[in-house]
């Protein structure tokens, strides 16, 4: 469902701007079925990561080297998605068009909390610390483009800007093995401060050791990282490179109890699949892990 979803939104793209230079790849983390490959084809390519499966950190990496191994440009926007998001048809015409229209946008989410649309759920706090001051929000094509502190690993950029800011996407990728800290990297590449003061000795709320050897341990090894990551942030306040999101989203993260409101998504996911059916595609036999997918 999430790969016939962002197919179908690269070919309403193509369709609508057939000289729009719009490439479309697949990074497939391991062997894919014949016939998933062979959709992908229809519109773009697939690339193999060398020893998939590589597992979460190694496609990530994968995925931000990407557009060096394809030799695209500074001017270039890439858009990184994970396997598990739903897109509505036109999600990439709307990305194109805030790339072209936002100067100021470095970094796009088709998928974020908003404050007037939370990701999250009703009553949960959209994510925004004090110190986060949004830029003023853009109406572009109808859509609303909402200045905001973060998203997840699927987002857009302009890739010059995702090449300077690379030292601090690898930042974020440590010290943990498990997780990429998504919230912290574009709170600095944006030039807010990521921690309260509380935070650098105990950790964000929601991921604290409150007590015992497992709470000492932990923040004798993730405090450093932290003060280091926070100071980074202060390099970032003359050159801050602002993330813009869509709003209500244009994207939906399925593995969460909660989908993103102001969208059918119940809708959305059925033109995905009669799409995919028109291609003699049974979505039913694609419902396993699969690759991530990026749209230049």
């Amino acid at each position: 469902m999430s790969l016939a979803s962002f197919l179908l939104a690269a070919r309403t793209a193509q369709a609508a701007d057939p000289n729009g230079g719009y490439d479309v790849t697949v990074l497939a983390d391991g062997p894919i079925p014949a016939d998933v490959r062979a959709l992908v084809e229809t519109l773009g390519i697939v690339v193999d990561i060398p020893g998939g499966p590589t597992g979460m950190r190694g496609s990530y990496r994968a995925a931000m080297a990407e557009p060096d191994r394809a030799g695209w440009t500074d001017e270039d926007v890439v858009y990184f998605s994970e396997d598990d998001y739903l897109h509505v048809p036109e999600a990439f015409l709307g990305l194109r068009s805030a790339a072209r229209t936002i100067p100021s946008a470095h970094y796009f989410a088709l998928y974020a909390s908003t404050p007037n649309n939370p990701a999250f759920g009703p009553g949960v706090p959209w994510g925004a610390p004090s110190a986060f001051r949004a830029a003023p929000e853009v109406v572009v094509d109808g859509i609303t483009w909402v200045n905001v502190p973060s998203t997840a690993s699927t987002f857009g950029a302009r890739i010059g800007t995702l090449r300077r800011d690379m030292g601090i996407i690898r930042q974020g990728m440590v010290p943990h093995r498990n997780r990429l800290l998504d919230h912290e990297t574009c709170l600095v590449y944006q030039g807010c401060l990521p921690y309260r003061p509380i935070d650098l000795v105990l950790g964000p709320v929601g991921n604290r050791f409150y007590s015992g050897w497992r709470a000492v341990a932990a923040n004798t090894v993730f405090t450093p990282f932290r003060v280091a990551f926070q100071l980074r942030s202060l390099t970032r306040r003359r050159d801050r490179h602002l993330l813009y999101a869509a709003d209500p989203n244009v994207a939906c993260h399925l593995e969460t109890e909660f989908m993103s409101p102001g969208r059918d998504w119940r809708a959305v996911a059925a033109r995905a699949a009669d799409w995919a059916a028109e291609q003699d595609f049974d979505i039913r036999t694609a419902m396993t892990p699969g690759p991530a997918e990026s749209v230049r």
